[in-house]
Order: C-alpha cells, then sequence, then structure tokens
C-alpha cells in the first residue's frame, strides 16, 4: 500500500463519500495523492539520512566525514569520489585494538590500496644459529633439494627456505632483522565458466588450451574471502598463478583418501572445471579424475594425448601452461570440450566477464531502454520461437528481415565459441538506415530459462556481465544506403565479444560503430574500414584490438582507455583522418591527418599530417615525432634538464617504456613494468600510469598503504610493499 492510500484511509468515511458524489468526483483523492507523493520523497530522506549515519550503508560521500569522526587520516582518492575506502574506515578500530600484529598490516594493506594482500615477518626468514631454548624446526639453513612443493615458493610470499641477513632497507633488501614484507597482487582475477576449449591440433587428439583463441595462459587461483580480520592470507586467498605440484599433490591425496575436507583448490569452489564425454555422457570430470603434469611441447615419449597406466584417472590439467591432455582411448567424443577457469589480466579492458553495466545517459543504455528487436543466442539455451536462437549467424538472418528505423539488441548469453568447432564462420549484417544495433554479451535470467518464477522475458533484465563469448571469423557490416538529412544513418554497437578475426565496415553509408569492452584479438584480427562512409564515427572504448586502418577521408576514430597493437607494423593507420586517444597504449606506429592525445603511451613513430591543429598532452613518444604542440610530455620534459648528446642519449634509454608483456594472452598483458622509469608510472594528468591503466591509480594506491603503515607498524620494524604480479 503507498502513503497516499494510507492517508486517503485515514479520511474520514463521510469526506471519502461526499468526493465521490461531488461534481468534480476524485479531486479530493487527487490532492491525497499529491501529498501522498511528497510524503514518500520525504520518507525516502529520512530513510536516507538513517542509513548515512552508518559506515556499511552510508553514501560515498560520507565516508571521509565519519572517518574524521574516528580519526582516520585522508587518502589519496582511488576511484570515482572516494577520498577515503570504506573498509578503512569500517576496520580502523579493530585495527587499533591489534596494532602491530601482522594480521593487522595484511588486512591494512587490503583494505587501503584494493589489492589482495599477504604480510610475512621477513626476519622469520633468516638463517641465524638457533639458542637451544627457542629451536625453530622448520627454519632450516639449507632447504630441501627433494620437496619440489617448496622449491616452488622460493622468492615468493610463501616460502618457507631461510636466508643470510641483507642490510638493506626494503624494498631494495628483503631479508633483515627490521624487515616486513607486504606482498600485493595488482592483477585481477577474472573468472570465465563454460568456455569451448580450443584443440592444439586439427584433427584433435586429445590435447587442448583452455583458451579459446588457443594460446598458452596461466591459470590462476579464484581467492576465496579469509575468515577474519585476525586470520592470515594463504595461497587460496590470493589471486596468484595455480602451480602444478599444490594441485598435483592434492589430487593425489585425495584418490587415496587422506585430504581432511575441506580442501584448498578442488571443494566447494574449485579452481578448474572440465566438462567433456568420455563414454558415459557430456558431464563434469570429477577430481578424482584429474591429474597436474607439465604439457609443455613437446610432450615426451608422447604423440596423440596424455597417457597414464589405468585408473580412475582420464585427463591432465597444465596450469602454467593452461594445457589440457585426455588418457589415450579416452578421448572426448565429438571433440567437444568445455572448461571452467581464472585468469588475470591487469584491468578491466577488452572482452571479459566483468561488469560492463553502461551509464544511465549512454548510447548502450538508449538502446537497451527502446529496443524493439530482441533476439538471445546460447549453445545449451532452451528454445523459444521469436526471442532465443542457436547460432548467432540466424539472429542476424532474422535482424535483417527488420524494417528501417529498428532498434535492435542481440544478446550472447554464455561464453562459448561460435562456431564451437571447424573453420571458422564469416558474419556478415547491414544496419539499414535510422536503425541501431547493439551485439552484446551478458546475462538474461528470464530468456536462459534460470530463472523458475515463469515471469515473461524482460530486456530490462539484461545484464552486460559474467559472459565472454567467443566469435571465430571475421565481421562485415554495411551501412544502408538511402540516407537523407533527416534521417539519421545507421549505427552499430558491439558490447563485450571476443572477436578472432578481421572487423570490417564495408563501403557503404554507417554513421557509427562503437565497441566496448571487446577484443579483436592481435594477431588474428584488424579493424578496418572500406571507403564511402564519410560520416563514420567509430569509437573504441575500453578495448583491445589488433591495427586500426582507414585510408578513406571522412571517418573519426575515437579511442579510449584501451591497447592498439600493431603487431610490429603500424597500429593506427588514418592518412586523411582525425585521430583521438586519452589513455591508450599504442605498440606500433601512429599516421592521421590530425591528432589528439592525452595520457597516452605510443611506443612507435608518430606522424602527423596538420601540425598546426590538435594537441599532445602528459603522454610518452618519441622526441623525434612529428606531432602537433605538446604539453608536459615524455622524454621531452627529460630532455630539457640534459646538456650534452651523452646525457641525452642517457634519458632516453632510461625513459624508453618497459611492459610486463607484450605478447596478448599473457597475465600482465600492456602493463607498465616496476623497472619502467618513474616520469612514466606516474606521469598522467592523473599522477598516475600512462596508458590503458591509468584509471587504476596504482601509485596513488601504494602511497596510501605507505602514509597507513605508520601508525599500525611496532616500532623498530621496516616495511616494504612487493608486487608479486
Amino acid at each position: 500500500m503507498t502513503t497516499a492510500d494510507e492517508l486517503w484511509a485515514l479520511l474520514p468515511a463521510v469526506y471519502r463519500r461526499r468526493d465521490a458524489e461531488a461534481q468534480q468526483a476524485g479531486a479530493l483523492q487527487a490532492l491525497v495523492a499529491v501529498l501522498g507523493e511528497q510524503a514518500e520523497v520525504l520518507a525516502e530522506d529520512l530513510a536516507r539520512l538513517y542509513d548515512n549515519w552508518f559506515i556499511e550503508t552510508c553514501d560515498g560521500w560520507v565516508v571521509p566525514y565519519i572517518g574524521d569522526l574516528v580519526g582516520v587520516r585522508t587518502l589519496h582518492p582511488v576511484g570515482p569520489a572516494t577520498a577515503v575506502p570504506r573498509a578503512y574506515v569500517a576496520n580502523s578500530l579493530a585495527y587499533r585494538r591489534r596494532k602491530g600484529t601482522l594480521a593487522v598490516l595484511e588486512q591494512l594493506a587490503r583494505d587501503v590500496t584494493g589489492w589482495p594482500a599477504k604480510a610475512v615477518e621477513l626476519f622469520q626468514l633468516l638463517a641465524t644459529t638457533q639458542y637451544a631454548n627457542h629451536p625453530r624446526p622448520h627454519n632450516l639453513r639449507t632447504p630441501d633439494l627433494r620437496g619440489a612443493d617448496g622449491l616452488e615458493l622460493l622468492g615468493g610470499p610463501f616460502e618457507r627456505a631461510a636466508h643470510t641477513a641483507e642490510v638493506r632497507r626494503p624494498p631494495a633488501g628483503r631479508y633483515g632483522i627490521p624487515n616486513v614484507g607486504l606482498f600485493v597482487w595488482r592483477l585481477r582475477p577474472f573468472l570465465v565458466t563454460r568456455v569451448t576449449a580450443r584443440p592444439v591440433s586439427d584433427p584433435a587428439d586429445g590435447r587442448y588450451r583452455f583458451d579459446p583463441v588457443g594460446l598458452d595462459t596461466t591459470l590462476f587461483n579464484p581467492p576465496l574471502p579469509e575468515d577474519s580480520i585476525t586470520s592470515l592470507a594463504r595461497e587460496r586467498h590470493v589471486p596468484g598463478p595455480l602451480r602444478r605440484r599444490a594441485l598435483f599433490d592434492e589430487l593425489e591425496a585425495l584418490r587415496a583418501g587422506r585430504p581432511a575436507p575441506p580442501l584448498p583448490h578442488f571443494g566447494v569452489d574449485p579452481v578448474v572445471e572440465v566438462f567433456a564425454d568420455t563414454g558415459a555422457g557430456f558431464r563434469q570430470l570429477l577430481p578424482e579424475e584429474l591429474t597436474a603434469a607439465d604439457l609443455s611441447d613437446p610432450p615426451p615419449a608422447v604423440t596423440s594425448g596424455w597417457r597414464r597406466p589405468a585408473g580412475p584417472l582420464v585427463a591432465a590439467v597444465d596450469p602454467a601452461l593452461g594445457r589440457l591432455a585426455f588418457r589415450d582411448g579416452l578421448l572426448p567424443a565429438g571433440g567437444r570440450v568445455e572448461v571452467s577457469y581464472t585468469y588475470a589480466a591487469a584491468g578491466a579492458v577488452g572482452a571479459g566477464p566483468y561488469d560492463r553495466t553502461p551509464a544511465a545517459n549512454s548510447e548502450t543504455a538508449r538502446v537497451l531502454a527502446r529496443a524493439t528487436f530482441v533476439r538471445a543466442v546460447g549453445q545449451q539455451l532452451p528454445p523459444r520461437p521469436g526471442l532465443v536462437t542457436a547460432t548467432l549467424a540466424d539472429a542476424l538472418t532474422q535482424w535483417a528481415a527488420q524494417p528501417p528505423g529498428t532498434t535492435g539488441v542481440i544478446a550472447v548469453l554464455d561464453s562459448r565459441s561460435y562456431p564451437p568447432s571447424g573453420a571458422p564462420e564469416p558474419l556478415a549484417l547491414t544496419v539499414p538506415a535510422g536503425s541501431t544495433l547493439l551485439l552484446a554479451a551478458g546475462t538474461w535470467p528470464e530468456a536462459d530459462g534460470s530463472d523458475t518464477t515463469g515471469a515473461p522475458p524482460a530486456l530490462g533484465q539484461l545484464r552486460l556481465d559474467d559472459r565472454r563469448p567467443h566469435l571465430r571469423g571475421p565481421l562485415t557490416v554495411t551501412g544502408g544506403a538511402g540516407a537523407g538529412p533527416a534521417v539519421a544513418r545507421g549505427r552499430l554497437l558491439v558490447d563485450g565479444l571476443l572477436l578472432e578475426g578481421d572487423v570490417i565496415v564495408a563501403a557503404g553509408d554507417l554513421g557509427g560503430l562503437l565497441l566496448r569492452h571487446v577484443t579483436v584479438v592481435p594477431g588474428s584480427g584488424s579493424l578496418t574500414v572500406a571507403g564511402g562512409n564519410r560520416d563514420l564515427e567509430v569509437t573504441i572504448d575500453r578495448c583491445v584490438t589488433g591495427p586500426v586502418g582507414i585510408p578513406a577521408e571522412g571517418p573519426t576514430l575515437t579511442v579510449t582507455a584501451g591497447i592498439v597493437d600493431g603487431g610490429g607494423g603500424p597500429a593506427l593507420a588514418l592518412p586523411e583522418g582525425e585521430l583521438a586517444l586519452d589513455a591508450v597504449t599504442v605498440l606500433g606506429d601512429v599516421a592521421c591527418r590530425r591528432l589528439d592525445a592525452s595520457d597516452c603511451l605510443l611506443t612507435g613513430q608518430v606522424t602527423v599530417q596538420r601540425r598546426q591543429e590538435g594537441c599532445v598532452r602528459h603522454s610518452y613518444l618519441r622526441d623525434d615525432a612529428s606531432t602537433p604542440r605538446r604539453y608536459r610530455c615524455q622524454p621531452d620534459l627529460a630532455l630539457r634538464q640534459a646538456s650534452g648528446a651523452a646525457a641525452q642519449a642517457a634519458v632516453r634509454a632510461r625513459l624508453t617504456p618497459q611492459l610486463t608483456s607484450t605478447r596478448f594472452g599473457d597475465p600482465g598483458y600492456g602493463q607498465l613494468s616496476d623497472r619502467s622509469a618513474a616520469e612514466l608510472l606516474e606521469g598522467s594528468s592523473r599522477h598516475s600510469d600512462l596508458g590503458a591503466f591509468r584509471d587504476l591509480m596504482q601509485p596513488q594506491r601504494e602511497a596510501n598503504l605507505r602514509a597507513a603503515l605508520d601508525e599500525y607498524l611496532r616500532l623498530g620494524l621496516k616495511a616494504g610493499v612487493f608486487h608479486v604480479t
């Protein structure tokens, strides 16, 4: 019952009856309805004010004020409207009760930086002569060279080997008497479910790669939450790479019946899941049927899969390479294999199973609000005529039959490959004048059958998250001709798809192409625009793409917070076009007619024709680049302070960007390495990393931790922050 109904019920019955019998019947009730609306607004405001008394439920702008009441220091903002992290304020009293303990330092690092952390008393790992009244049998001077598990942990936060003492302070030195280490994991883990595994060879011989593109990729641990603020992190609580030996020992112990539940890696939330038909129907393999092994090339004495004596074992997993091998004689029926696993990346750039909810006023949100043509795509979805199709090609065929002026949405609701096997399937679509089409990945419970309430599908329930479908084959889009001055040109929006193949805008009259959180696999695909699309606006937002080429005059290109990989050749080729870059990492040469760039990392040569227009600011580019005016760019700033050819050569060498990896598929792809110069790590307009991961604000996170440590670190100890990833 609404507030207006409650107010109306409180009026004496005589007034309600007279209102119904009056010449203008319902006038009093309409007045009460207006008063009820205002009463509801007041009630909601009071409820919000009540919520703002508590750190768990308050608005973001209230957090610093509550923090000031308990004496919390103001830190650098590392996100939208956040001057102080909420968890840092919420746990401040618990910190002070346990000040100086290892658990507090670990939790403090997590809350302040947002990175998973492990605190280690490094002085406990010193190789010292032990006092007879204080023996430490776990701290052996010489590590056991037969202990493969311990050897895999050397140099990391979970190692157990003893070290000789160092006199340097951290982070330059580690194992000193006053030293405490805070190990942080900066890479973010992303869990993908029911991905189509890629055969290593054609025809399939029982060996597969977890990555649907067919790349070797490290599998990571999906971290579990810790029990309490007093507990210390273990391997299962941090997003580190999975280790072969740890998985092997656990699976062997499981088959022998030795481990006591819960299992670290294969308990309620297993780190790896494999689905295949090895003779008993398509099903998930049990942990007892898996083992861990080194499946690197060439497989020793193996030509067609992985061999092991007969028994319960069905398949071997190599977490270091992201590979899977079935035992001979147990090859999957039809070659169909699906896997669930966790990979890691520096940030939410490109296609991924993360929340991509569009802003309320964005074009994507507007399309979702007014769509009249809706199709859901999924290989295992229950059939629904007019709503669900099994292939993307079928959905595009139905789109082609729609009249001009249609706004449509085609949502892919799983993370499988299209097509699942065989040759790549070229996809072609036309966007007529006045039409808009959104191709998106997401979850839609009413359409995929997971909603058991029986509610009819409502497009408002489509969420752009959790899925990363893989499209194998080129995608060609053509803009319909005949758009007059009063008719808007067609627009195509692509959101959340992993595209292995070229994206081609064919000759036509397309008005707009928006790629948002899309990966056009570098080395396997590129984006090209043919002539005729003079009014085309191409927008690439938070994407990873191969080279982009727009040879014709007219189209404009805007790239935001992404990576453009030329694969050793030109990355952005727009000899007749206008280019705008914001927080972009470009691996390759750039050529355009006009350029506006900010907070970018441009590793190749940059050539701009119109140098009297545009601007390049807070970016890295070679000092011999041909560009418009530059503002606070590197190495220009540093070269002004260097005199002489030798000094300038040293500056150029020092400021050359060093990336963790330039190979697509590696966890640290496109991330600035710690070895890079401080001018690059803090050179953006926001004093953070240049390039695609500017908005992560990593220098501010680490500065916040160093500022907060002083209050909680025990007297005489020195803390160092070490990046594990």
